[in-house]
């Protein structure tokens, strides 16, 4: 599951989402999609995009050469948890599932997710249920209660960045989603922060100092110096 609902804010391009900017000649979540569809072990994939942006979105699918036949284009919703809600259902009206099929939920704009991570996160669902793509904090980390002053310092051997992929078996992911409010909904910024509320164990899974997320003009010039010095 691509999610695809962003709308450009933090770039400064209000006519152009950020996921639809080029990089090395490509709309950047071309190269995401096209990541997933070189690993070649996927059913099928679903990018849930604002509802605006579902024909442009296809005929981008169209225009580089990935199959409609296994990749398909729905409206987000208006968060991002309603976006995941709405590719459950996709999934679970479309097509016969069991117990055992995983499904991977992943940032549009991260479009050098590699083979492992991907490999790895099917890894960890299939033995523990649950993965969340994650590295390790290199600065010091404080909390302030205020904004303004020091109010705590946090231990850094303990805290994470999250990345996605965030993978879980389709059939726990559709009941949970189902069963938050629209305020639940809402307040949660991630999947992995639902499943460890309710319990589940959710394992951690090593990303990549690549798997960035394309968000600002910063990101962007990192992406394509990425790409310009990659071996």
């Amino acid at each position: 599951m691509i999610l695809a609902g962003g709308i450009g804010s933090r770039m400064n391009s209000p006519e152009l989402p950020k996921q639809y900017m080029k990089i090395d000649n490509e709309p950047i979540i071309i190269k995401t999609v096209k990541n997933f569809e070189d690993f070649g072990s996927f059913r099928a994939g679903v990018i849930c995009c604002p509802v605006d942006w579902v024909e442009y979105t296809k005929s981008l699918l169209f225009e580089y050469g990935i199959s409609s036949e296994c990749v398909f284009v729905i409206p987000g919703g208006k968060n991002r948890n309603s976006s995941v809600k709405n590719g459950c259902r996709f999934f679970t009206e479309n097509f016969n599932f069991t117990d055992s099929d995983v499904i991977l939920t992943h940032d549009a704009v991260r479009p050098f997710i590699n083979k492992k991570i991907i490999k790895d996160n099917i890894s960890a669902v299939n033995e523990f249920g649950a993965a969340n793509t994650v590295m390790p904090v290199y600065d010091s980390i404080i909390r302030s209660s205020t904004g303004d002053f020091f109010t705590e310092h946090l231990k850094r051997s303990e805290l994470f960045r999250v990345q996605t992929p965030q993978s879980f078996r389709l059939c726990e992911l559709n009941s949970l989603i189902k069963s938050l409010t629209e305020e639940e909904l809402e307040k949660y910024t991630d999947v992995a922060s639902i499943f460890a509320d309710r319990g589940y164990r959710v394992k951690l899974v090593e990303g990549s100092d690549y798997n960035i997320k394309i968000t600002t003009p910063f990101d962007l010039a990192v992406a394509k110096s990425i790409i310009e010095n990659k071996p």
